[in-house]
């Protein structure tokens, strides 16, 4: 089937966690639809409506999986898959952190700023939702150790060149914001824009830029004990069009064709003969 070969994406309708792995191109080899980059956001930010926090407390492995690829791959797996990852390691009674990640071009740059020419993507239209499977697989499971998904936003370019980040507030999938999780489960996290803010994006000349996800970890209880708190996210894949039918009463056979993911605006933006995204 050519989603085998080409990365596409179903168009109008909501993933579910039975045949997860067949239902978009795994994108562990690289098929991605945006450029291959990760910022990690260890510092304060306040863009697009939201107050992105983030410290230097903790670690991530954000400069591994970057060449690994392995928050897009799509195969459900055990506890020893994690994606891309925030840990942190504390003893201390009430212990809260953040960190927040930009995946794609323009990374870092807040809402408003001009998009360079030369930043890469598939440009993707009508992109309107974002999923992906959230763990905690190593945090400790006593002295109310949890981690959380605490923001999630699609990124950008709008029609008039501007980068809009855009966080998603519709919940679609099983997860919900700042539900503490851990243990060996992953779960479905799947959230789209507004009604009305899909009908802006799909009916305007709105292009995929990228995402952000912010992670919390929190250790919560007393004692003096060590513990490990840990989010991860894997599976990342992009919704697309106003409608929100369910996957296994809708014919998905609606697929849009993903370009290259390390195309450049100015590229696409000249027209003519232009890559799919087939790595």
């Amino acid at each position: 089937m050519a989603q085998k070969q080409i990365l596409t994406y179903p168009h109008g309708m909501k993933y579910e966690t039975r045949d997860w792995g067949n239902q978009v191109k795994n994108g562990h080899s690289g098929s991605i639809p945006c450029n291959n980059e990760i910022h990690v956001g260890n510092y304060q930010q306040s863009t697009g409506g939201v107050n992105w926090w983030g410290e230097s407390f903790g670690s991530d492995n954000a400069s591994h999986v970057n060449g690994t690829h392995d928050h897009w791959d799509q195969t459900w797996g055990g506890t020893s898959q994690k994606g891309l990852a925030h840990w942190m390691q504390t003893s201390t009674n009430g212990k809260q952190t953040a960190r927040w990640f930009d995946i794609g071009a323009e990374s870092g740059k807040t809402d408003g700023t001009y998009v360079n020419n030369n930043a890469r993507s598939s440009w993707l239209r009508e992109v309107t939702g974002l999923w992906f499977l959230f763990n905690s697989h190593d945090t400790t499971t006593t002295r109310d150790c949890y981690s959380r998904v605490e923001h999630a936003a699609i990124r950008y370019r709008d029609p008039n060149g501007y980068i809009r980040i855009k966080k998603v507030t519709q919940k679609f999938g099983d997860y919900t914001y700042m539900q503490g999780l851990r243990g060996s489960s992953k779960v479905m996290f799947g959230y789209g824009l507004t009604s009305s803010e899909r009908d802006t994006i799909c009916k305007n000349n709105w292009h995929f830029l990228g995402l952000r996800i912010q992670f919390q970890l929190r250790r919560g209880a007393n004692g003096t004990h060590t513990d490990y708190i840990q989010a991860g996210c894997t599976g990342l894949r992009l919704s697309l069009g106003t409608s929100t039918n369910n996957f296994n009463t809708y014919s998905s056979n609606k697929r849009a064709l993903v370009l290259a993911g390390n195309t450049t605006w100015t590229d696409f933006n000249k027209g003519g003969q232009l890559q799919l995204e087939t790595r």
